[in-house]
């Protein structure tokens, strides 16, 4: 179960998240900038030729929100597994940091203390991917708070 926790869990949905990115947004974005300096643009350019033109088909929750549950929920893995899915007091602010700041960051563009569009679809992707992990790696992960 670990090493599909590491690969499937963590690596994978990184990758489609990623990949989502890459392969359908919009080549304004600071990445492609970053593609350029390490001088690989070019073939993400060839490449997106053809996956551009899918990208209308593509519903906006997957282009635009599906990416953020991805990365929640591969960073949730990761940190599971690096504490071999141990839940201690110790890895609480590890596991629970990057979930938190994202769903307030969310919350704040709510009340425009945060730059951005507030979307109910993210902030539900940041749950699903926070929690997601827990539930599928429940028979795996032992709680040993101490109170």
């Amino acid at each position: 179960m670990k090493t599909k926790q590491l690969y499937i869990g963590h690596i994978l949905t990184l990758l489609c998240g990623s990949l989502i990115y890459i392969l359908f947004r919009t080549s304004t974005l600071r990445m492609f900038g970053w593609f350029d300096k390490l001088g690989i643009l070019t073939t993400i350019n060839d490449i997106r030729t053809i996956s551009v033109n899918y990208s209308n088909n593509l519903p906006n929750l997957i282009l635009y929100t599906l990416p953020d549950g991805l990365w929640m929920f591969s960073y949730v893995s990761l940190i599971l597994f690096l504490w071999k899915n141990e839940i201690k007091n110790e890895n609480l602010f590890w596991l629970f940091i990057i979930p938190i700041i994202s769903i307030i960051s969310e919350l704040g563009q709510v009340i425009g203390l945060v730059p951005g569009t507030f979307d109910p679809s993210d902030l539900l992707m940041y749950f699903l991917g926070t929690s997601l992990p827990f539930i599928i790696y429940r028979k795996s992960i032992t709680i040993n708070l101490i109170h």
